[in-house]
């Protein structure tokens, strides 16, 4: 099945897709072509019964994929692949079990739903939204917040201009550089964030915590066995108040029980709660690799 459908000013596609393959390709043009093909023998009938449609919807056109729902015990066997080219800067939302979603492109916003599929795009100019039971996401630069949401899925981005929140079981976090507040609530799942320049606050029990630079605004960290390191910026004022039961305590910069002069206009408070992690404050590297 293929479709072609005009759409200048803007497009927001919705694509429903439970197995397979979703690949969205933004590029230039007016243009959204949808291509539907089985990936198995037994997807024919579902290529045949999906719907296809484009209508115009608040100043954009909405573009929405469905392919019919099928039982748990056909998921395998019956996988579709939804290829959609469409202008940069749509929209670009899809709801899927374990298919896994590429985008390829400059879009505007991302939101994805995921049971087991791994979700990867590109550059994102507003918000990324991404919920997943053990689906991974991958995306490049946020120009807006990104919020996720999994039980073991990690996410990896490499930065965002708004906040960062993201609540999870197990899985991981890795962001490359945070302009804003970020805020993490996990049980064991990992978290190492690059650049962070207005503080973070994250909440964990064995998982690790590593911030890279923290240039600017406070640092909260509560664990009870994961290790926390942190890097702290050249020429700041810093405020470090930190307590673990059990776990060791290092730092490469001087701290003393009372406060010290004022070294720089900006202020940086470290405050960390452990029972047996371990606690290290380093100075931080001019450059994050």
């Amino acid at each position: 099945m293929e479709k072609t459908f005009e759409t200048p000013g803007g497009v927001r596609l919705l694509v429903h897709n439970e197995a397979g393959l979703v690949t969205v390709t933004a590029g230039p043009g007016a243009e959204t072509t949808v291509r539907l093909g089985a990936l198995t023998p037994g997807a024919e009938e579902l290529v045949e019964r999906a719907t296809v449609e484009c209508r115009a919807s608040g100043g954009q056109h909405l573009v929405t994929v469905k392919v019919p729902k099928q039982g748990v015990r056909l998921l395998r066997r019956h996988a579709v692949e939804v290829r959609v080219d469409l202008p940069e800067g749509s929209d670009v939302a899809a709801i899927v079990a374990s298919a896994d979603v590429d985008v390829t492109g400059a879009i505007g916003t991302g939101e994805f739903t995921t049971a087991s599929g791994d979700v990867s795009t590109d550059d994102v100019a507003a918000d990324f939204v991404a919920r997943s039971a053990s689906g991974n996401f991958t995306v490049g630069a946020v120009g807006g917040d990104l919020k996720a949401q999994t039980a073991s899925g990690d996410v990896r981005c490499s930065s965002v201009a708004g906040r960062t929140v993201f609540t999870t079981v197990s899985g991981d976090l890795e962001v490359g550089a945070a302009a804003k507040a970020v805020e993490v609530k996990a049980t064991s799942g990992d978290v190492r964030l690059g650049e962070v320049a207005q503080g973070a606050r994250v909440v964990n029990v064995s998982g690790n915590v590593r911030v890279l630079v923290l240039d600017e605004g406070s640092l909260h960290v509560r664990s009870v066995s994961g290790n926390v390191l942190v890097g702290v910026a050249t020429g700041v004022d810093l405020h470090v108040d930190v307590e673990t039961v059990s776990g060791e305590i290092t730092s490469d910069i001087a701290l003393g029980h009372e406060p010290g002069p004022q070294h720089g206009d900006t202020r940086v408070d470290v405050r960390v709660r452990s029972v047996s992690g371990d606690v290290a404050i380093e100075r931080a590297l001019e450059q994050v690799a």
